[in-house]
């Protein structure tokens, strides 16, 4: 009995060491799993943090980089500078390129005639005059004595404020009164008129008796020609930019303006529709022999028939021919209607392509040398010089 208790407790010792040595594994390796548990919650803790760090960095970063080509110091100062000229460069030449032809007709008196403005310019030396130019026409073959338009009554207003601005002088700084009835068809008659309006008004809304307004009319300046809306030649020295330029410019209208007669064919016009034709011949200064004073103007012309259907009434009243300052509108009368003048011209009278000769004096002061010439039943003569 002893003998097998030794046994017993013999084999106990060999099976207890094994479990023993098996739990001391078990322990080592429970803990080896939590160390590499709590490794792995690190790590990821740390790299959740480092994230969160890189998240919260980002939008930061990303406004820097994408404000700096929208905000680039490169674009701004050259857009900067720019900006404020470019509204100003249209507000020079607007008032004065003029108006265009065909760019302002209205129908006149129940669309028996026409008017069509030829020129809204300011006058030079007077600021607060302009000069408005138009052409009459007649349209309709039934009208009467009392189909008139009176050009002196035109008025304008300020389209921005409203403001009315009147004829400066509708005797002596406009054509007067035109009559359809005394027009033929086709052949126009040219008028004007001279209004008051301050200096600054770009634009006017234009109100001629018997015809519909002109709306929103652009004004030009005083060195735009009234014939086709561009400058002048006495004007071209002063627009031009090269200074060789001008030299040759400044001399060449002067010679005609003061001594050169005007050449055969320059200034030739039609006369009754397509009747009748008047030519300029000379348009000299001469002495007053009354006053002695050189402010008279001989205008001498040619009167041609060109139709065989004339009438009686196909007269030209060369005494009525007026003359007007190009630049300051003024209007300038005959001398005397019937000692100073050829009175009138009738193409009845005429073989066709025959012609008689006609003058009438001008009054026109010394210091003008060119003029605006209106004939009655003749188109415009326009910048006409004066020979001494």
């Amino acid at each position: 009995m002893a003998l097998q208790e030794r046994d017993f407790e013999k084999s106990n010792r060999h099976t207890e060491a094994p479990r023993r040595n098996n739990g001391s594994k078990y322990f080592l390796v429970a803990l080896l799993s939590a160390l590499s548990t709590l490794g792995l919650v690190a790590a990821g803790w740390w790299l959740y943090q480092r994230m969160q760090q890189e998240n919260a960095i980002a939008p930061a970063e990303v406004p820097v980089t994408t404000a700096t080509p929208i905000v680039s110091p490169t674009i701004s100062p050259t857009v900067a500078p720019t900006a404020p000229v470019a509204p100003v460069a249209p507000v020079a030449p607007a008032p004065s390129l003029g108006i265009q032809p065909g760019q302002f007709v209205e129908p006149a008196l129940s669309n028996k005639g026409q008017v069509e403005l030829i020129a809204v310019r300011r006058i030079l030396g007077a600021p607060d005059e302009v000069s408005v130019d138009m052409r009459i026409n007649r349209l309709a073959d039934d009208v009467v004595g009392g189909d008139l338009i009176n050009v002196g009554g035109t008025t304008a207003r300020n389209p921005i404020t409203s403001e009315t601005y009147q004829a400066l002088d509708p005797l002596k700084r406009s054509s007067g009164t035109v009559s359809l009835y005394q027009m033929r068809l086709g052949q126009p008659q040219e008028g004007y008129v001279v209004l008051k309006v301050p200096a600054g008004v770009n634009a006017l809304d234009i109100y001629v008796d018997q015809t519909q307004a002109f709306k929103n009319v652009p004004i030009a300046d005083a060195n735009t020609s009234p014939v086709s809306g561009t400058a002048p030649a006495s004007s071209v020295p002063t627009i031009a930019p090269s200074p060789q330029a001008q030299a040759p410019a400044t001399t060449a209208p002067a010679a005609p303006a003061s001594s050169a007669d005007i050449q055969p064919g320059q200034f030739v016009q039609p006369a009754l529709g397509t009747k009748g034709q008047v030519e300029l011949l000379s348009v000299k200064r001469i002495q007053d022999p009354d006053s002695r004073n050189r402010d008279v103007v001989n205008v001498q012309m040619r009167v041609r028939s060109l139709s065989d259907r004339v009438v009686g009434g196909d007269i030209i009243t060369v005494g009525g021919t007026t003359g007007r300052n190009p630049e300051t509108s003024e209007t300038y009368k005959a001398v005397d209607l019937i000692n100073r003048s050829t009175g009138t011209v009738s193409l009845f009278q005429l073989r066709p392509q025959a012609s008689a000769d006609a003058y009438v004096w001008l009054r026109v002061p010394e210091n003008v040398n060119s003029i605006d010439l209106y004939v009655p039943e003749v188109q415009a003569f326009k910048n006409v010089p004066i020979s001494k």
